[in-house]
């Protein structure tokens, strides 16, 4: 992990310059096992602290969660203790991922006694600790008893002991790395130093060779002096407490955070925000986002295979019955058959070998009967089965259209879900499903007002020859740029036979040319649901020739007119 005991250090001298002398004002705890408590020291601060075993970690923040409406027991106690009191340090002992803040608090007598908050940033077992001046545990965000761990208890009355010691060495200035061994160099470093995550030991073996995976007997005499000088250099800047934050991005995805630059990653992948925890703000605000999308599209997909699953069954089931319907003219049969020879039906009889008149020439057919019934009502009881399959025939010839198109629209949504590129896409796609009733709307708070729509502004490229192409993300959008936007002389372009965006090339009166049209075809291809590298129809017509069925869902047309062009997908989407 990125937090190791070097970036601690780093980022207990931050903290210690920003907030001794700050007095609390607040204290929160908007998650189990977060808490945030604003400071004010000439300015505000808002420091958080969390356990969370994926993102651990303390840090000022400049964001603000809602808190729950009934405060935690422990957050209550760190209430009844630190507000008004004031900070007095920030330690780290050795360079254990652990960090100390002291408070100097006042008591109901008005007694100055002092208190501690010990952050722990190890992963799983990360806690938030509160103690007494003396280390005694008042309480923890996770209480850590013996049937939890025999070796350390984190409980009420305990005195508070460090997290067992690692089987490493600090780093001390004139240090000589053993470079005979076999190791790879970055394995060796964070095994046999305190505090040296992964990641510092890469940089450190790349620096020195230019590669993150040289064993350490691989280094040449040179790099073995450079490794030595960077160890050196990262004792004295760990010592005298300088820093420079780092922030590494791969397109729009967080990898890495960091007090020293980092260079392993190439150029162009770094940034340098002007402290440690604005940097990781930023970077924790960036994961969790994108883990909120992870999660939401996963729900939504989640929730588009159990409604798609559901309406196949649902079709199966209709067409069977549909074909057991449509043999019902047997039970018609049956009746005129009954009818036309009640005479040779006795009391008592449960079938009777009868004449079919239909049938050319006449032949003898045995129609099975209920015993318990006349002659005359066996015959009602078929034309009654008859006249309920012919209702029956209605109603499904009626119902498994609708769940086809359903079936249709409900792949559409899951084309639009592979392509969503961002969390406004899927909070977009995640609102049209709410419109057709798939989830349900979130509610209005009681007495504000309902949020209004925002005004679409469709996401849009230029072909090579200068016009403008609009590109509908999802069923939403497709019917707001096709029924809405679009003029009734711009082209609209849709993939044949798969779900896709609606794609429509704004001509402003002009003719678009042959090169523009293959742009905006290869652009439906691509943001469609037809196979990459495929030959893909897309059909193109003007605006005009386009119509929505009333009542139909989102992204649903109908439009006639149009031409056919054949071009291969390559999956540019957008």
């Amino acid at each position: 992990m990125a937090l190791d005991g070097i970036m601690m250090r780093a980022l207990c001298n931050e903290l210690r310059e920003a907030l001794v002398g700050g007095r609390v004002e607040k204290v929160n705890q908007p998650e189990r096992d977060e808490i945030v408590l604003n400071i004010h020291n000439k300015t505000g601060f808002r420091l958080l602290m969390s356990a969370d075993p994926s993102h651990a970690r303390v840090h000022i923040t400049s964001s603000a969660k809602e808190n729950p409406a009934v405060a935690p027991n422990f957050c209550m106690l760190l209430r009844k203790h630190l507000v008004a009191s004031r900070i007095t340090d920030v330690s780290q002992p050795g360079l254990e991922r652990v960090l100390i803040i002291r408070f100097e608090c006042r008591t109901e007598l008005y007694d100055t006694v002092y208190k501690q908050l010990i952050i722990e940033v190890m992963g799983r077992y990360s806690n938030i600790i509160f103690t007494d001046g003396n280390g005694i545990i008042a309480d923890a965000v996770k209480p850590v008893d013996f049937t939890t761990s025999s070796k350390r208890q984190i409980l009420p009355g305990l005195r508070y002991e460090l997290p067992p010691s690692q089987d490493k060495i600090l780093l001390t200035q004139g240090f000589s790395p053993d470079f005979s061994s076999e190791k790879r160099g970055d394995k060796y470093l964070t095994e046999t130093f305190l505090g040296f995550s992964p990641l510092l030991s890469r940089e450190l073996v790349f620096r020195a060779t230019g590669e993150t995976d040289t064993p350490m007997n691989g280094f040449s005499q040179q790099e073995r002096e450079k490794l030595i000088n960077l160890l050196e250099g990262l004792y004295g800047a760990s010592e005298n407490g300088s820093r420079t934050p780092s922030l590494i991005f791969d397109g729009d995805k967080p990898l890495e955070y960091y007090c020293l630059p980092i260079t392993q990653y190439g150029e162009g992948k770094d940034s340098h925000p002007e402290t440690l925890s604005a940097a990781m703000d930023r970077f924790f605000a960036e994961k969790s986002a994108q883990e909120h999308s992870r999660r939401l599209g996963s729900d939504t997909h989640k929730l588009l295979t159990t409604h798609k699953e559901r309406l196949c069954r649902k079709l199966e089931a209709q067409r069977a019955e549909l074909a057991d319907c449509e043999k019902s003219n047997i039970y018609r049969l049956y009746g005129d058959m009954i009818i036309a020879e009640m005479y040779r039906i006795g009391k008592g009889m449960d079938s009777a070998v009868l004449t079919d008149y239909t049938a050319d020439p006449p032949e003898q057919k045995t129609v099975p009967l209920d015993a318990r019934l006349t002659p005359s009502a066996n015959a009602q009881r078929y034309y009654k089965m008859y006249k309920k399959a012919q209702t029956a025939i209605k109603i499904l010839n009626k119902q498994i259209p609708e769940g086809e198109k359903e079936l249709v629209y409900l792949d559409s949504v899951f084309d639009e879900l592979s392509r969503a590129g961002t969390a406004d896409d899927l909070r977009q796609i995640r609102a049209e499903l709410a419109a057709s009733g798939y989830v349900k709307a979130p509610a209005a708070a009681k007495g504000r007002k309902a949020p209004k729509k925002e005004r679409f502004v469709p996401f849009t490229v230029v072909s090579p020859d200068g016009f403008t192409v609009m590109i509908g993300k999802n069923n939403v959008q497709n019917d707001e740029i096709t029924t809405s936007i679009a003029d009734k002389h711009d082209i609209w372009f849709h993939v044949k036979d798969y779900p896709g965006s609606h794609v429509v090339v704004v001509t402003d009166g002009r003719k678009p040319p042959d090169s523009t049209l293959d742009f905006a075809a290869h652009l439906a291809a691509d943001n469609s649901g037809a196979d990459s590298g495929a030959k893909v129809a897309v059909d193109y017509t003007e605006i005009r020739n386009v119509r929505k069925p009333g009542g139909s869902r989102p992204g649903m047309v109908i439009y006639d007119n149009y031409r056919t062009a054949y071009v291969v997908g390559k999956k540019n989407q957008f």
